[in-house]
C-alpha cells in the first residue's frame, strides 16, 4: 500500500487534535491546587548515603514547621503541595541526578531491578515496604524504578528501562493535608547499583497555607503526631 499526501483540512484536523492531546496530558500530568496569596513555600535539604549494595533502609528528613504551627492557637498548614529533586553533589558543574539507577553496574549474563522511593508522612514507619499511597498519614509518594538485563559477555545492558511514577498532595488530598506538627519526608533505595556507597540530596519544597483547626480534627491529628 502507497503513502498518499493528506489534504490541507485533514493536516488542520490532526493539528487540533495533536494539540487538545497535549492540553489534555498537561492538564492531568502536573495537577496543581489554586493558590492564595497567604501560601507559604518552604524548603528543606537532606542527605542520603547507600551501602555497598545500593540499599537504604528508610531514613527520614523531618522538615521543622514550629514557627508556622500552634496547638494552643488552633493554627495549622494545609499542605497543597510537595515537590522533590534529588542531587548528585559527587557531579562538580551541575549536581544533575542520573535516574537510571543500575546504568553499566550491572554484571553479565543477569536481571536487575533499582528502586529508590521518597514519600511525605506525618508518621514514622518503620519500613518503605509499609508505605504507598492507600497508607495512613501519607501526602506523597514517589517511585523511581530501574529495570535492566546484561548478557552473558555483553560489554554493556541489551535492555534498560526508567520509570518514575509521582502521586502528588493534590492526588492524595484535593483539599489540602492538614497538619498541625513537624511533617516527615521519607527515602529508602534498593539495589540503586550505580550509586552504591554514594551520597546524594534530596531537595524539598512545601506549598502550604496557614488554616484553623477545629477542636475534632485537633484531638485526631494530635494522635498522629505522637509518631513523629
Amino acid at each position: 500500500m502507497g503513502l498518499h499526501p493528506i489534504s490541507p483540512a485533514t493536516r488542520r484536523r490532526c493539528s487540533r487534535l495533536v494539540s487538545t492531546l497535549i492540553f489534555i496530558y498537561f492538564s492531568f500530568h502536573d495537577r496543581f491546587m489554586a493558590r492564595s496569596k497567604n501560601d507559604l513555600i518552604l524548603r528543606d535539604r537532606l542527605q542520603f548515603t547507600l551501602d555497598a549494595n545500593g540499599d537504604l533502609p528508610v531514613v527520614y528528613g523531618r522538615v521543622d514547621l514550629s514557627d508556622y504551627v500552634s496547638v494552643v492557637n488552633n493554627q495549622g498548614l494545609a499542605i497543597k503541595e510537595t515537590r522533590i529533586m534529588i542531587r548528585d553533589p559527587s557531579l562538580p558543574n551541575t549536581g544533575t541526578f542520573n535516574p537510571d539507577l543500575i546504568a553499566n553496574s550491572l554484571s553479565a549474563g543477569t536481571v536487575n531491578k533499582g528502586t529508590l522511593t521518597v514519600f511525605g508522612s506525618t508518621t514514622a514507619y518503620e519500613s518503605a515496604v509499609d508505605v504507598g499511597i492507600g497508607s495512613p498519614n501519607t501526602f506523597f509518594q514517589a517511585e523511581y524504578i530501574t529495570f535492566a538485563a546484561k548478557e552473558t559477555g555483553a560489554a554493556v545492558p541489551n535492555y534498560s528501562n526508567v520509570d518514575y511514577y509521582q502521586y502528588g498532595t493534590p492526588d492524595l488530598h484535593p483539599e489540602g493535608y492538614t497538619v498541625i506538627s513537624d511533617v516527615l519526608i521519607g527515602i529508602a533505595a534498593e539495589a540503586a547499583l550505580v550509586y552504591a556507597d554514594t551520597t546524594l540530596e534530596l531537595d524539598i519544597m512545601l506549598i502550604a497555607e496557614p488554616v484553623k483547626v477545629t477542636k475534632d480534627e485537633l484531638k485526631e491529628m494530635l494522635a498522629q503526631a505522637t509518631d513523629l
